[in-house]
């Protein structure tokens, strides 16, 4: 019996619109019901999440930035953190210096870009709905080099966003060689999301079975990018998006519909009834 259940949120149970729809909204209340525990693991921010989910009153867990940070609603605490050093991330500026990309940072629960590269979201975000989205997520700095020399804070996460998929493509590639002690994955396909080693939804999902005393088993993950990889793995059942990237159709023990056809819900009706 399931007693659990994680899922990421763009691409697989919001809607390419970035709605969550009626029938996802029920799947949950439906299992939550049922005494599941249901928890977001999203590479976004916990501020970040839509309110809609963020203020559902059985949304206690959240899974944030890729698993830098697992957080308690309930208590307003963070109970997990694996963030990148201010070594690291001073490592990774260097390395990227020059590549065909805008840069964002979550630091302090907060996102944070150079003013002038902010001033350009239309032209790195996917969509019109996405750059309003973080528009809304990141406030101005002045130089990123300089604010994260401002403070001896840990970074949460760092995250390339590409108008050129092909340089993306290329630049992907090398950093997973080249950058193996960090966690390098994707959420959306122009972007690149860099990680402390430590910071993976997979991770963060075993941390808080162990911590809730649950067996991984009684587990079920849902994801479609590359940064969902090690929490389909790790989850008692790991299920892939219709829409979901070959990496992860590789790595689910199972494969439901797309997100626009609503495939959690679709999963979790046919759970709840006895389909799996």
């Amino acid at each position: 019996m399931l007693k659990l259940i994680a899922f990421d949120l763009d691409g697989t149970i919001l809607r390419d619109n970035k709605e969550l729809s009626r029938r996802s909204l029920e799947a949950l209340e439906l299992a939550a019901g049922k005494g599941i525990r249901i928890v977001p693991a999203t590479g976004r921010l916990y501020s970040g999440i839509p309110e809609e989910i963020r203020t559902l009153p059985f949304v206690r867990y959240v899974i944030a930035a890729n698993g830098a940070e697992v957080y308690d609603a309930a208590e307003g605490k963070v109970l997990r953190r694996a963030e990148l050093t201010l070594a690291e991330a001073g490592r990774i500026l260097a390395y990227i210096k020059g590549e065909p990309a805008i840069l964002g940072c979550y630091r302090d629960g907060k996102g944070w870009m150079d003013r002038e590269e902010l001033s350009r979201m239309e032209e790195y975000a996917q969509t019109p709905k996405l750059a309003e989205i973080m528009k809304r997520v990141y406030t101005p700095v002045d130089g990123m080099e300089n604010f994260l020399k401002s403070s001896d804070h840990t970074v949460q996460k760092l995250m390339l966003f590409y108008s050129d998929l092909e340089a993306r493509k290329r630049t992907l590639e090398r950093m997973g060689a080249e950058l193996a002690d960090l966690a390098v994955s994707t959420s959306v396909p122009n972007n690149i999301e860099i990680n402390a080693r430590e910071a993976t939804k997979g991770g963060a999902l075993k941390f808080l079975c162990e911590y809730l005393h649950l067996n991984r088993r009684e587990s079920a993950a849902f994801g479609d990018g590359t940064n969902d990889i090690t929490m389909i793995r790790q989850a008692g059942t790991g299920i892939a998006m219709g829409n979901a990237c070959p990496e992860v159709l590789k790595a689910a023990d199972q494969v439901t519909k797309s997100n626009d056809q609503d495939g959690v819900a679709v999963w979790i009706e046919e759970y709840l009834t006895g389909g799996h």
